[in-house]
Protein backbone atom coordinates (compact mmCIF):
# COMPACT_ATOMS: atom_id res chain seq x y z
CA UNK A 1 0.00 0.00 0.00
CA UNK A 2 1.57 3.53 -1.25
CA UNK A 3 0.76 5.21 2.30
CA UNK A 4 0.63 8.44 0.05
CA UNK A 5 -1.97 8.33 -1.98
CA UNK A 6 -4.88 8.56 0.55
CA UNK A 7 -5.88 10.92 2.53
CA UNK A 8 -8.08 9.39 5.48
CA UNK A 9 -7.77 11.03 9.08
CA UNK A 10 -7.28 7.05 10.45
CA UNK A 11 -4.07 6.51 8.06
CA UNK A 12 -2.33 9.55 9.09
CA UNK A 13 -3.17 8.62 12.39
CA UNK A 14 -1.39 5.78 11.83
CA UNK A 15 1.91 7.61 9.78
CA UNK A 16 1.93 9.76 13.10
CA UNK A 17 2.52 7.09 15.43
CA UNK A 18 4.64 5.07 13.19
CA UNK A 19 7.48 8.19 13.32
CA UNK A 20 7.01 8.46 16.88
CA UNK A 21 7.75 4.67 17.85
CA UNK A 22 10.43 5.28 15.37
CA UNK A 23 12.08 8.08 17.16
CA UNK A 24 11.66 6.43 21.06
CA UNK A 25 12.91 3.69 19.31
CA UNK A 26 16.07 5.64 17.66
CA UNK A 27 16.07 4.52 14.20
CA UNK A 28 17.35 7.50 12.75
CA UNK A 29 18.51 5.91 9.43
CA UNK A 30 14.74 4.72 8.69
CA UNK A 31 13.45 8.40 10.02
CA UNK A 32 15.33 9.71 7.31
CA UNK A 33 14.07 7.06 4.18
CA UNK A 34 10.85 7.95 5.42
CA UNK A 35 11.30 11.93 5.13
CA UNK A 36 12.86 11.36 1.77
CA UNK A 37 9.73 9.49 0.33
CA UNK A 38 7.95 12.00 1.96
CA UNK A 39 9.23 14.64 -0.03
CA UNK A 40 8.94 12.94 -3.43
CA UNK A 41 5.17 12.54 -2.28
CA UNK A 42 4.64 15.79 -1.18
CA UNK A 43 6.09 17.40 -4.34
CA UNK A 44 2.67 16.32 -5.69
CA UNK A 45 -0.12 19.27 -5.28
CA UNK A 46 -2.92 17.02 -5.40
CA UNK A 47 -1.52 15.44 -1.97
CA UNK A 48 -0.64 18.83 -0.72
CA UNK A 49 -3.29 19.26 1.77
CA UNK A 50 -3.38 19.69 5.52
CA UNK A 51 -3.21 16.55 6.85
CA UNK A 52 -0.07 15.58 4.45
CA UNK A 53 1.67 19.06 5.57
CA UNK A 54 1.73 17.53 8.98
CA UNK A 55 2.90 14.38 8.83
CA UNK A 56 6.21 16.05 6.69
CA UNK A 57 6.34 18.66 9.15
CA UNK A 58 6.68 15.79 11.70
CA UNK A 59 8.41 13.80 9.91
CA UNK A 60 11.08 16.31 9.56
CA UNK A 61 11.41 17.81 13.20
CA UNK A 62 11.45 13.67 14.27
CA UNK A 63 14.33 13.54 11.98
CA UNK A 64 15.70 16.63 13.28
CA UNK A 65 15.05 15.44 17.02
CA UNK A 66 16.62 12.00 16.19
CA UNK A 67 19.92 13.32 14.76
CA UNK A 68 20.42 15.93 18.28
CA UNK A 69 19.82 12.58 20.68
CA UNK A 70 22.05 10.50 18.37
CA UNK A 71 24.83 13.03 18.77
CA UNK A 72 24.37 13.80 22.35
CA UNK A 73 24.52 9.71 22.61
CA UNK A 74 28.23 9.40 21.63
CA UNK A 75 29.57 13.29 22.55
CA UNK A 76 32.02 12.10 25.34
CA UNK A 77 31.10 14.15 28.81
CA UNK A 78 34.83 14.39 30.25
CA UNK A 79 36.70 17.14 31.41
CA UNK A 80 39.52 18.63 29.19
CA UNK A 81 42.06 17.34 31.16
CA UNK A 82 41.60 14.17 30.83
CA UNK A 83 40.65 14.32 27.20
CA UNK A 84 43.84 16.09 26.81
CA UNK A 85 45.49 13.06 28.43
CA UNK A 86 44.07 10.69 26.40
CA UNK A 87 44.79 12.74 23.24
CA UNK A 88 48.31 13.51 24.53
CA UNK A 89 50.23 11.61 21.67
CA UNK A 90 47.72 13.38 19.02
CA UNK A 91 49.08 16.02 16.12
CA UNK A 92 49.47 19.95 17.37
CA UNK A 93 46.85 22.22 15.84
CA UNK A 94 48.52 25.62 16.27
CA UNK A 95 45.62 26.80 14.00
CA UNK A 96 43.18 29.35 15.72
CA UNK A 97 40.48 25.98 15.75
CA UNK A 98 42.91 24.31 17.99
CA UNK A 99 43.09 27.58 20.76
CA UNK A 100 39.01 27.45 21.05
CA UNK A 101 37.02 24.73 21.45
CA UNK A 102 33.33 24.36 20.48
CA UNK A 103 30.32 23.77 22.96
CA UNK A 104 26.68 22.64 22.78
CA UNK A 105 23.83 23.57 24.96
CA UNK A 106 20.76 22.19 24.56
CA UNK A 107 17.38 24.13 25.07
CA UNK A 108 15.43 20.89 26.23
CA UNK A 109 12.28 22.77 27.09
CA UNK A 110 11.43 23.52 23.83
CA UNK A 111 12.08 20.03 22.39
CA UNK A 112 8.47 18.81 23.21
CA UNK A 113 6.38 21.65 22.31
CA UNK A 114 4.55 20.36 19.06
CA UNK A 115 0.83 21.45 18.02
CA UNK A 116 0.63 19.33 15.55
CA UNK A 117 2.09 15.67 17.79
CA UNK A 118 -0.16 13.64 19.44
CA UNK A 119 0.82 15.03 23.36
CA UNK A 120 0.80 11.07 24.48
CA UNK A 121 2.61 9.69 22.11
CA UNK A 122 5.48 12.65 22.34
CA UNK A 123 5.64 12.24 26.39
CA UNK A 124 6.60 8.94 25.25
CA UNK A 125 9.23 9.99 23.13
CA UNK A 126 10.34 12.35 25.78
CA UNK A 127 10.55 9.99 29.24
CA UNK A 128 12.82 8.04 26.75
CA UNK A 129 14.94 10.19 25.86
CA UNK A 130 15.09 13.47 28.02
CA UNK A 131 18.35 12.04 30.54
CA UNK A 132 20.51 11.65 27.36
CA UNK A 133 19.59 15.44 26.02
CA UNK A 134 19.71 17.28 29.50
CA UNK A 135 23.48 16.09 30.11
CA UNK A 136 23.97 18.24 27.21
CA UNK A 137 24.43 21.28 29.29
CA UNK A 138 27.24 23.92 27.97
CA UNK A 139 29.36 20.84 27.15
CA UNK A 140 32.66 21.09 25.08
CA UNK A 141 32.52 19.24 21.92
CA UNK A 142 35.45 16.48 22.04
CA UNK A 143 36.48 13.94 18.85
CA UNK A 144 34.25 10.95 19.76
CA UNK A 145 35.64 7.81 21.32
CA UNK A 146 37.54 5.06 18.86
CA UNK A 147 34.35 3.01 19.44
CA UNK A 148 31.97 5.49 18.19
CA UNK A 149 34.19 6.91 15.55
CA UNK A 150 32.07 5.02 13.22
CA UNK A 151 28.77 6.11 14.29
CA UNK A 152 30.16 9.99 13.91
CA UNK A 153 31.16 9.87 10.72
CA UNK A 154 27.73 8.08 9.91
CA UNK A 155 26.05 11.02 11.60
CA UNK A 156 28.20 13.48 9.80
CA UNK A 157 26.73 11.99 6.43
CA UNK A 158 22.95 12.49 8.39
CA UNK A 159 23.87 16.05 8.93
CA UNK A 160 25.00 16.56 5.50
CA UNK A 161 21.65 15.30 4.26
CA UNK A 162 19.52 16.86 6.88
CA UNK A 163 21.34 20.21 6.09
CA UNK A 164 20.78 19.61 1.81
CA UNK A 165 16.98 18.79 2.17
CA UNK A 166 15.45 21.16 5.20
CA UNK A 167 16.33 24.58 3.62
CA UNK A 168 12.87 24.87 2.99
CA UNK A 169 11.50 23.59 6.65
CA UNK A 170 11.51 26.59 9.74
CA UNK A 171 12.92 25.06 12.50
CA UNK A 172 13.25 25.51 15.89
CA UNK A 173 16.25 26.82 17.99
CA UNK A 174 16.90 23.93 19.89
CA UNK A 175 20.77 24.02 19.91
CA UNK A 176 23.51 26.59 20.82
CA UNK A 177 26.86 26.62 20.15
CA UNK A 178 29.58 28.76 21.69
CA UNK A 179 33.61 29.33 21.03
CA UNK A 180 35.29 29.76 23.95
CA UNK A 181 38.81 29.97 24.89
CA UNK A 182 40.13 26.65 26.07
CA UNK A 183 39.91 27.05 29.98
CA UNK A 184 37.34 29.45 30.18
CA UNK A 185 35.09 27.76 32.73
CA UNK A 186 30.81 28.27 31.10
CA UNK A 187 28.43 29.15 33.18
CA UNK A 188 24.81 27.19 32.83
CA UNK A 189 22.81 30.61 31.63
CA UNK A 190 25.52 32.64 29.40
CA UNK A 191 24.65 36.26 29.54
CA UNK A 192 26.13 37.72 27.10
CA UNK A 193 28.32 36.71 23.73
CA UNK A 194 31.61 38.36 24.79
CA UNK A 195 31.58 37.42 28.24
CA UNK A 196 34.98 35.58 28.59
CA UNK A 197 35.40 35.27 25.02
CA UNK A 198 32.86 33.37 24.43
CA UNK A 199 31.19 33.63 20.68
CA UNK A 200 27.92 32.44 19.97
CA UNK A 201 27.62 31.16 16.54
CA UNK A 202 24.82 32.76 14.90
CA UNK A 203 24.13 29.73 12.21
CA UNK A 204 20.92 27.35 11.54
CA UNK A 205 20.12 24.88 13.04
CA UNK A 206 20.92 22.18 10.24
CA UNK A 207 24.73 24.13 10.42
CA UNK A 208 25.24 23.76 13.84
CA UNK A 209 24.65 19.66 13.89
CA UNK A 210 27.13 20.01 10.81
CA UNK A 211 29.39 21.78 13.12
CA UNK A 212 28.93 19.07 16.07
CA UNK A 213 29.19 16.28 13.83
CA UNK A 214 32.38 17.04 12.13
CA UNK A 215 33.97 17.91 15.49
CA UNK A 216 33.05 14.98 16.64
CA UNK A 217 34.84 13.14 13.77
CA UNK A 218 37.81 15.20 13.47
CA UNK A 219 38.16 16.35 17.52
CA UNK A 220 38.56 20.15 16.23
CA UNK A 221 36.05 22.60 15.33
CA UNK A 222 36.45 24.47 11.48
CA UNK A 223 34.53 27.25 10.29
CA UNK A 224 30.95 26.35 8.05
CA UNK A 225 32.53 26.88 5.13
CA UNK A 226 35.26 24.43 5.45
CA UNK A 227 32.67 21.79 7.27
CA UNK A 228 30.28 22.41 3.88
CA UNK A 229 33.58 21.97 1.63
CA UNK A 230 34.61 18.70 3.47
CA UNK A 231 31.28 17.35 3.11
CA UNK A 232 31.31 17.98 -0.32
CA UNK A 233 34.10 15.96 -1.34
CA UNK A 234 34.28 13.38 0.96
CA UNK A 235 30.19 12.38 1.68
CA UNK A 236 27.92 11.18 -1.53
Amino acid sequence: VNWFTFSSSPLHRCLHQHICNLERNGKLETIEAINEKVRKRFKNPKLSNSSCAKVCRHASVSWCRSLIISLALITPLQSEQSVEAQNHNASENASENAQRLLYVDLQTDEFWNSSFEDSTQLKQVETKWIPVLNKIKNTAIWKASDQNLDSANTLLRCAYNFFRESSCVTLPTWVKLYLAPKGVALEPQLKTAIDGGVEVLDVSLPRKLLLWAYTLVHGHWAHISAVLKYCEENIK
